[in-house]
């Protein structure tokens, strides 16, 4: 029985210590984040940060579809990193670091979680946890999307220009493409976005869409422009016509 009582009041020691010991601070949080994304060490990398919701329970699949955006979102972080201050407040801390390479210090907000630091704000902790594991997906789709009305933008643009010259005639894609007003690889954005180009016979107006390649994993909008601007509506992968709403960016 002595021993017994003997191994019960260990045991509460030990627990007793152990909830005493200081959790990581937040500079060493900081550090740890970087350290593992710059090493693709993803899932270990969002566990230090308000992200985590939002790779636990990704599969080995999903995970892979997402290497691509984080591998290119993380390749700037340098080799080097120095932390340079640390400030806390209450549940919030700030960390200043030296990135090697960049002359001024990088400040890192942090909040407090329970017992523990993790990189972020709570408006993003909150944004993450209503998404859970769709949080960087739906993330990827903005850009995405994003992506293609600034190409849309860039056709309008160089046929405003183009049709100012030549009195009311529009471009081929091809013309638009010599005159440097869009890339020439336009109709290729990384795979997300069908761009199609359109010219009219008269050659006084002109139409282009932009559809997603995979409804719901590049993108969800699907977008149609002209010299009036360019509109927009979830059509679940069809296309989007002149008829379609006003596109307002979300």
């Amino acid at each position: 029985m002595n021993r017994l009582r003997t191994l019960f009041i260990v045991a509460v020691a030990a627990a007793q210590a152990a909830a005493q010991q200081p959790g990581t601070s937040p500079t060493q949080t900081v550090i740890n984040f970087y350290r593992a994304l710059k090493q693709k060490h993803y899932v270990e990398g969002f566990h230090h940060s308000v992200y985590r919701a939002a790779v636990e329970g990704l599969s080995a699949s999903e995970l892979k579809d997402l290497e691509p955006d984080f591998a290119k979102t993380f390749a700037a972080i340098p080799d080097k990193i120095e932390p340079h201050d640390e400030q806390i407040s209450g549940d919030n801390a700030v960390v200043k670091l030296k990135f090697e390479g960049i002359e001024s210090p990088q400040e890192v907000t942090l909040i407090r979680v329970g017992s523990e630091w993790l990189v972020g704000d709570q408006e993003t902790l909150a944004l993450v946890r209503s998404q859970g594991r769709s949080f960087f997906f739906n993330a990827r789709i903005l850009v995405n999307e994003a992506e293609a009305v600034e190409m849309l933008q860039r056709v309008i643009g160089a046929e405003l220009i183009y049709s100012q010259k030549f009195e009311g005639v529009c471009a081929s894609l091809q013309q638009l493409v010599k005159m440097g007003g869009v890339p020439k690889d336009i109709d290729d954005q990384g795979g997300a976005y069908k761009i199609s180009f359109s010219l009219s016979a008269d050659k006084k107006s002109f139409s282009a869409t932009a559809t997603p390649s995979t409804y719901g994993r590049s993108g969800r909008m699907s977008f149609y422009a002209d010299l009036s601007g360019i509109r927009g509506e979830d059509l679940k992968g069809k296309l989007a016509s002149a008829s379609s709403p006003v596109y307002v960016p979300r």
